[in-house]
């Protein structure tokens, strides 16, 4: 039935477009015209919110003489936007040098904080390691310690400010 729906438009719309040649043209051309309007506004929108996005970085470092045994990753993210920062939440990655399987892996959940950071400024802390990634052995885990990896840090989500 829905198939004989499609078709029923179709054919309507070719019969219109054949009947009335000019106002056919002219309404697909304003539809064609507020389509790439709309289109074009939520790119736009999209572009904004990825460069704004895009200005907030963050570091991470295993470091056992600014943080504690217990939250050994230190943690820095700037906020370099001209916007305030609400919330933020990240996942990290530890991997072999020249590896790109993790072997410490935070998962999609990850970290997350509600500090907030103005516009400029930048926050720092200690967090705690990630689980063993998923698919890392226990002995390569063993062998490589958590001081010798490269860590990073990924996926970070933003909420701002509204103005």
């Amino acid at each position: 039935m829905e198939a004989l729906a499609w078709v029923v438009g179709i054919g309507g719309a070719l019969y219109l477009l054949f009947r009335f040649p000019r106002p056919s043209l002219i309404f697909i051309g304003v539809v064609v015209a507020i389509g790439a309007a709309v289109g074009g506004f939520f790119y736009a929108q999209d572009q904004l919110a990825k460069r704004k996005a895009a200005k907030v970085t963050a570091k991470v470092f295993y470091d056992l003489e600014k943080c504690s045994a217990e939250y050994p990753l230190w943690i820095g993210i700037l906020n370099e936007s001209d916007d305030t920062v609400e919330k933020f939440s990240f996942t990290i990655e530890g991997h072999l040098e020249g590896y790109s399987d993790p072997l410490y892996d935070s998962g999609y959940s990850g970290y997350s904080s509600d500090r907030i950071i103005p516009s400029g400024e930048g926050v720092t802390a200690c967090w705690t390691l990630p689980k063993q990634a998923y698919g890392a052995s226990e002995q390569r885990v063993s062998l490589n310690p958590p001081e010798t990896l490269v860590w990073t840090v990924k996926n970070i989500r933003l909420t701002f400010r509204d103005r």
